[in-house]
């Protein structure tokens, strides 16, 4: 598989995990899940963003 191509949507998949979770926390009038749904995801989505660029 061609290096550049390899795995281009992990470091977006956790935010996208996160925005999931926020949708299903605002449908259900949890505000404070929403925000944690998305904090989490977002530090997930930095934390595979920086080890990426290590390599």
């Amino acid at each position: 598989m061609n290096q550049g191509k390899q795995g281009g949507m992990a470091p977006a998949f956790p935010l996208l995990i996160g925005a999931v979770v926020a949708a299903v926390a605002v449908s259900q009038d949890n505000w404070g899940g929403a925000v944690l749904g998305l904090v989490a995801g977002a530090v997930v989505s930095l934390v595979v963003s920086a080890r990426r660029r290590k390599r």
